[in-house]
């Protein structure tokens, strides 16, 4: 009986490690990544302009707030510069007919020091934003909230404002414009 005993209790032990291992061996199989294009700011003589990054991105509940997120972390490349500070929080990216709402934490317009704010900059940060989600066919418009607010003021700064330059007044379109040398200067 005792012998039955440790024989059972180890072929338990297999099976349960068998188990284990190919669950291990079948997960990476199971998360699907997808490629996207993220825009950066790139600058070249003196000129600034958007260039895509392509990278995978695990596919999941909310994709679009993943594609945001990846933006929000920098470019890989060596070439490229970040459009957004690295602090800044997505809280979410909704959609619905057409259009995105991509809601940020306040960093996004507090944060001064890591990318400087010029009509430039804010230009660049917003089509980033924007050109990144009109690479999905079913998002042609982007709106882009601070705190869940569309106006009105975070930490004594007017959401509608962003970087003081530009403005968030409206809902943005794909700007096809940005992204040749050239076109920001």
């Amino acid at each position: 009986m005792k012998s039955d005993n440790k024989y059972n209790t180890y072929i338990c032990f297999i099976t349960i490690c068998a188990l284990i291992v190919s669950l291990f061996l079948l997960l990476p199989g199971c998360s699907s990544g997808i490629e996207v294009k993220l825009y950066f700011a790139q600058y070249e003589d003196n000129q600034s302009f958007l260039q895509p990054e392509t990278r995978t991105v695990e596919t999941g509940d909310d994709i679009y707030r993943s594609v945001v997120e990846e933006l929000v972390k920098g470019p890989e490349s060596e070439q490229l510069y970040p459009t957004l500070p690295s602090n800044t929080l997505v809280y979410s990216v909704k959609s619905d007919n057409g259009l995105a709402i991509a809601d940020f934490s306040k960093e996004l317009i507090t944060n001064f020091e890591e990318i400087p704010h010029s009509s430039t900059t804010e230009m660049l940060a917003i089509y980033s934003i924007v050109n990144t989600l009109t690479e999905f066919d079913e998002i042609e418009r982007v709106r882009i909230t601070i705190e869940g607010k569309q106006n009105g003021e975070v930490d004594g700064l007017f959401v509608e404002d962003f970087w003081g330059h530009v403005g968030i007044y409206e809902d943005f379109t794909r700007n096809e414009d940005i992204m040749e040398k050239g076109t920001i200067e």
